[in-house]
């Protein structure tokens, strides 16, 4: 490319992009396809603002166009590394069914063509604009639950000092007149997305210095929590004075909106006051550098053969995922599991359907029930998933040990229980009656048993590599009718004589 002038090679790599980013668009469409499903969910999803990133992603893109237009674009070969990472990254999350992962990795693959492409001086430049994608993209849920816990916490607190009469229990708080759950939805996280979103969009525009920018993104925030809390106190106060009667108590999210839209006011104005009173220090002095091109030494031949390279790199992945699709298909899963009838001092017995019901989307359910001397009765639940697919998966949000319709959960989230070295999540059921019963379950992947979600996840590339792709839920549950650590101790007992004996038949060859 060193004999092109700037705008024909900016023409070259412009289409050459062009035709990787349309590539990109028929492959990963899958991906695209998630991506665009969590964006129209404009009113209960907190991605709903995906487009709008997208459509400020491109503007700071014409915003930079000068700087860009300055530099003469030069492929990187090294970036290939950067290409073929982001490609396995890809792959692997496709292979385990992690559409967060596979959205972030496409994310990296777009950011590693543009350096590997048009060089790292312009790479530098785009940087922050394909970077900013990020807050279209699902990676923000594990805040979630901290923002959900940061939020009870401090409202509690604060009724309590009002001297407001009120109980907690888990992120609910029971006034005299009803109660108020503090959900995850409720947790602020739209709030504080939003005001990600704005402020670094805002920084980027208004000021100079990295720490200029990253003052005003913290400020705005720390504002958006800040503002979730008193939006959550000012339902928790008038349905107190109230006695849950009034309209907000049932519409609190519009009110959210509008004190967000105060707040992002207030600050304006704040930052335009602070800005004429303080220019100098805020913004530092301005990049307004505007460099001369650069000659680049790289052959039209070798940029051909550059091009060509990341296309097959690009399209392995996806190309590998179908031919994997079509090999399971055509595999034959005969799920035929024989629990044993007895073991260690548990024996067989005809079960006593109580309605409950695991919900476990496209699992091959398998139940039995189990009695010891003490006529102590274990209900054995095995959901199996000889392959796993979207929407049929072990590692669901929509998964529950229970379905609500009879049993109720009685836990916001299942607590971790270690007996003698195994761990086990536990879950208290309720029936309206007032019965109540203890669930232990736990997870089966790749022969080896786990807790943890991501971690099951992770088991599932180790599954392909050992021909174990199976995966399963294990649950057992029993009736709490004395003591929570009585009913614990059969459950651990129950598990200690029969794990072994129900791992044999999850771990059998299908």
């Amino acid at each position: 490319m060193s004999s092109l002038h700037p705008r024909a090679a900016w023409r070259t790599a412009g289409l050459s992009i062009a035709t990787l980013l349309l590539l990109i668009f028929i492959l990963y469409q899958q991906t695209i396809l998630y991506l665009s499903g969590k964006w129209n969910q404009l009113e209960m999803g907190e991605y709903g603002h995906g487009y709008l990133v997208l459509a400020i992603s491109a503007y700071l893109i014409f915003y930079n166009r000068s700087k860009l237009m300055a530099l003469m674009p030069c492929p990187e070969y090294r970036a290939m590394l950067a290409v073929v990472s982001a490609s396995i990254l890809w792959m692997v999350a496709s292979l385990v069914d992690v559409q967060m992962l596979q959205a972030t990795a496409l994310l990296l693959l777009l950011l590693s063509i543009v350096w590997a492409l048009l060089g790292s001086r312009v790479a530098q430049i785009l940087l922050f604009p394909i970077v900013y994608l990020v807050f279209a993209i699902p990676v923000w849920f594990p805040l979630s639950p901290l923002l959900q816990e940061m939020t009870a916490d401090a409202v509690f607190w604060i009724i309590r000092v009002m001297e407001i009469p009120a109980l907690r229990i888990e992120n609910m708080i029971v006034l005299p007149a009803g109660k108020l759950s503090i959900e995850e939805a409720c947790s602020g996280l739209r709030y504080f997305l939003a005001a990600l979103t704005l402020s670094t969009f805002y920084a980027y525009l208004n000021y100079a210095t990295f720490s200029a920018r990253l003052l005003v993104v913290m400020v705005f925030a720390g504002a958006a929590i800040l503002l979730n809390i008193l939006r959550v106190l000012i339902i928790v106060y008038l349905g107190y004075k109230t006695d849950m009667q009034h309209p907000l108590v049932h519409d609190h999210l519009t009110l959210g909106w509008y004190l967000f839209g105060g707040l992002v006011m207030i600050l304006l104005v704040t930052d335009a006051v602070l800005q004429r009173v303080y220019p100098q220090t805020l913004n530092g002095v301005l990049d307004t550098d505007v460099h001369e091109p650069v000659s680049c030494n790289k052959s039209k031949s070798a940029f051909t053969a550059f091009v060509l390279g990341i296309v097959l790199t690009i399209s392995a992945g996806p190309l590998l995922i179908l031919w994997i699709s079509e090999q399971q298909q055509s595999d034959s899963y005969p799920v035929q599991v024989k629990l044993p009838p007895a073991a260690g001092g548990w024996s067989y017995m005809a079960a006593n359907e109580d309605g409950w019901t695991p919900q476990y989307q496209g699992a091959i359910a398998h139940r039995m029930a189990y009695h010891d001397i003490n006529n102590h009765e274990i209900q054995l639940y095995l959901g199996i998933y000889p392959r796993q697919r979207q929407g049929e998966e072990l590692i669901n949000d929509l998964n529950k040990i229970s379905d609500n319709k009879i049993w109720r959960i009685r836990y916001q989230k299942a607590n971790l229980y270690n007996i003698d070295g195994i761990q086990v999540l536990e879950q208290l059921l309720e029936k309206n009656d007032g019965s109540q019963r203890l669930v232990w379950y736990w997870y089966r992947v790749a022969g080896q048993n786990t807790v943890n979600k991501y971690q099951a996840k992770a088991l599932q590339v180790l599954g392909l590599l050992n021909g174990m792709r199976q995966a399963s839920l294990v649950a057992i549950t029993s009736s709490l009718d004395g003591s929570p650590e009585d009913t614990r101790k059969i459950l651990g007992q129950f598990t200690k004589e029969m794990g072994a004996s129900i791992d044999r038949v999850i771990d059998a060859k299908m």
